[in-house]
């Protein structure tokens, strides 16, 4: 396998899991604003990171989708959730949350020129996403107050979603420990053996 990444996108997530693992994977780094490049796009047409190519050719893209399917594929692993509706509900629900409303919420933050021409205006663009960027956060700091993990008390492909967003957070204006348990959160992440291999291979820090 193959893991084309951005240092510290969303690509961290899988890179994670691929170390927790612990199956040979090459990686592939692309850097910021290359995305678009005919020699990137020629992997994935998107023009995003994360991709994964398979031992087949077969490219793998979208953060969730391949969480999930390396959970699948390595279920002795068990970073997936448990075969019991609830369990699975719990795991695409947090999922879908994490993808559809954490993640763009940072886009306007981030790019504020992907939004408007007028550079005066980033001030505002910016102030208005960091609103929903506290709101997700505040939500997501009172579900994880007594939890060490996401779901089901133990380690899961959402563990390392959510450390990449907790890490984002933790460069806004707001102190990220005013949301105590993710803080505790992305610490206990940080610890991990798994986690600092990838961020080593990525250059990247809290």
């Amino acid at each position: 396998m193959k893991l084309f990444y951005m240092p510290g996108a969303c690509s961290l997530a899988p890179h994670i899991v691929l170390e927790w693992i612990g199956k040979p994977f090459e990686l592939g780094r692309v850097e910021r604003g290359k995305t678009r490049e005919p020699e990137f796009l020629a992997v994935n047409p998107a023009g995003k990171v994360p991709a994964l190519i398979e031992e087949d050719g077969r490219v793998l893209t979208e953060a969730e989708a391949i969480l999930l399917y390396l959970a699948e594929k390595f279920p002795d692993e068990q970073l997936g959730a448990s075969p019991t509706t609830e369990a699975q509900y719990e795991m695409h629900k947090w999922m879908s949350y994490l993808t559809g409303d954490v993640h763009p919420a940072f886009y306007p933050y981030f790019l504020p020129q992907r939004y408007i021409a007028d550079k005066h205006q980033y001030h505002a663009i910016r102030e208005a996403a960091y609103k929903q960027i506290d709101a997700c956060f505040q939500l997501l700091d009172r579900y994880m107050e007594g939890r060490n993990y996401m779901v089901e008390d133990r380690r899961t492909v959402l563990d390392p979603y959510l450390f990449v967003f907790c890490r984002w957070g933790n460069t806004l204006q707001k102190p990220f420990t005013d949301y105590p348990n993710l803080h505790r959160f992305l610490m206990q992440m940080a610890n991990d053996e798994g986690v600092q291999r990838a961020m080593q291979a990525e250059d990247i820090t809290l």
